[in-house]
């Protein structure tokens, strides 16, 4: 794992961590969940937000937007599809 990468998951965990009030003894679920939002987000947004360093905040915001994204791209695939089969 690159260092870039491995410091956005961090920060992300660290994030849902105090998010989640900090409890004691769930790091590996907020790491876990950090690691699948940025393969989330290298699959439909890395090339575009590889080319700014960003805070932590600016990271969550930048995985929303690009989950998001992706979310009303697959809507608007998923009607489409069933408007033609009728």
């Amino acid at each position: 794992m690159d260092d870039e990468r491995q410091e956005w998951i961090s920060k992300r965990a660290y994030g849902l961590w105090e998010a989640a009030g900090r409890p004691h003894g769930r790091d590996h679920e907020h790491w876990e969940q950090a690691a699948r939002e940025r393969a989330e987000l290298e699959r439909v947004a890395l090339p575009e937000h590889l080319k700014t360093k960003r805070n932590s905040g600016e990271a969550d915001d930048a995985t929303r937007r690009a989950v998001a994204s992706n979310r009303n791209t697959r809507s608007e695939s998923n009607i489409r599809k069933s408007s033609a089969v009728r």
